[in-house]
């Protein structure tokens, strides 16, 4: 069992890590294809607007160390020596509620969550 949750730790820790964005089916995605979203609301994510845990639920989309900005992707630095993605100055998160390529469950979650769209 200790084993087991040893490899959960280290599996969630290295794909905290992307590639950078890029857009599939008019939407922004990771590099697994799986849906980016950007939060609306007026102040930070909270428990409210994440209806639990935001990190757990709406984990930063952080960028490698190796990865450069690009036009309306860019970086910003979290403030603990990571860098997290951001579309067009919002931060990106990836909807652990999506299971699969092309999900996009977490998309107008209690109104302030949004997959983002490319201009």
């Amino acid at each position: 069992m200790k084993a087991f949750i040893g490899i959960v730790v280290i599996s969630a820790a290295t794909s905290a890590f992307a590639a950078p964005p890029h857009v599939s089916d008019g939407r922004l995605v990771d590099e697994h294809g799986m849906t980016l979203y950007a939060f609306g609301g007026q102040r930070a994510p909270d428990a409210k607007s994440c209806e639990g845990d935001c990190a757990r639920n709406f984990p930063p989309a952080l960028a490698s160390p190796d990865d450069k900005a690009s036009g309306a992707l860019q970086l910003v630095d979290t403030g603990n020596g990571q860098r997290q993605w951001t579309y067009g100055g919002k931060p990106l998160y990836r909807g652990m509620m999506d299971k699969k390529p092309g999900d996009r469950a977490g998309d107008g979650l209690n109104t302030v969550w949004h997959s983002v769209q490319p201009h």
